[in-house]
Parts: structure tokens; sequence; C-alpha cells
């Protein structure tokens, strides 16, 4: 049984909490911590799917297995570092202030190719928000987003993950419901702004 202790929390949603892996610095634990176990088991049955499809995932923080731990059963994924050996930090993080933006790389050119990732990946998001995408740098010049949690259909439009059609229909209005929002959500950061209406 794994034991995971203060010193390994990494952050806390309202269902899950979340550890580094006391045996892999590489990866990281994912423990319920309500009585809503709902949220883990539609997740982990979306990612045997894209396991099953074989697809990519460069943009996705990989799941492995599930584990035993003092806390209750964990799920172990790629936990994400930038290359300096830190933990990356979510997109949501950066564009809290201008100059935090200004010094990273262009972030609506890393959320299109993001975007084009998924759609082409055919990879449905549940809830697609800043705050569930990490910021990972790569070096001075690369850096790319990476999608920790929210991946999954809804168990009533799981079908869709068959029919291609149904999938980018999906996918396109998710993606367009969450660009119309960044606007508003982070209408104080004007360097944001500007690079929106570039684009």
């Amino acid at each position: 049984m794994i034991k995971l202790s203060k010193p390994l929390f990494i952050a806390q949603g309202t269902n899950r909490a979340c550890y580094i892996h006391p045996d892999d610095k590489d990866k990281c634990i994912k423990v319920t911590i309500s009585d809503d176990f709902s949220e883990s088991q539609k997740e982990i049955k979306y990612y045997k799917f894209l396991e099953q499809q074989n697809i990519s995932w460069n943009h996705i923080s990989k799941h492995y297995n599930s584990i035993d731990t003092d806390l209750g059963t964990g799920e172990v994924f790629d936990l994400i570092r930038d290359d300096d050996g830190e933990i990356s930090k979510t997109l949501s993080y950066y564009l809290q202030e201008d100059e935090l933006t200004k010094n990273i790389i262009n972030p609506i050119t890393l959320l299109n190719e993001l975007k084009e990732y998924t759609l082409q990946e055919g990879i449905v998001i549940k809830d697609l928000n800043t705050k569930n995408m990490l910021y990972q740098k790569i070096d001075n010049d690369n850096a790319k987003l990476i999608l920790i949690d929210g991946v999954m259909n809804n168990d009533f439009l799981f079908y869709s993950n068959y029919f291609d059609n149904l999938r980018r229909n999906k996918l396109n209005k998710v993606w367009t419901n969450f660009e119309q929002s960044l606007r508003e959500k982070y209408s104080y950061n004007q360097h944001f702004i500007n690079l929106l209406k570039e684009n």
C-alpha cells in the first residue's frame, strides 16, 4: 500500500486531491476525497477508451493504473514538469496578471495547437477551462498546454465516440463556448485581451 504524506500533496479540487507518487517523481496520484466516486469512474472509463484508440498523449496527462493508498484507491497519472524539474503551473496562473502573460509564449497559439490536437485525436472534453490546462515549459523557446482534468465524455453521449461527425460537432461546440468565455473571464488582463483581438 502506498502512503501519501503531506509533503507529497500538490493540489485539491472539489472531489479529488493530487499527490506526487512517492516512488516516481514523474507520476502523480489522484485520490477521491468526497463520497462521489462517479467523476473518477467516468474519467477512467473514458481514458481506457482512448487507450484502445491508440491516441497520441502529447497534450494529455496519461493514465496508467489504479493503486491502493492509505487514503483509498488512487489513480496514477503523468506528473507534468517544466524543463527545470518544477511542477508545471496552470494556464490560469499565467493569465492572472499582464506581466505573467507577457513572459510566456503566446497562449493563443498554444490554445490553437491544443484545439487542433483534440479535434485530430477526437478527444472529448467535459470541462474545458484554463485551470485544467498546464503550461509546460519545454525550453526557453518552446512550451505546450497539457490537459490534466475534465477529459471525459458524458455517458449519455458516449456513442459519439464512435461517430466522427458527432464527435467533431461536440468538440467544436465545447471550444466555441470556451473561446467566447475567455474575453470576459480575463477582461482585466489587457495584454491577453489584445492577443485575443489579433486572432
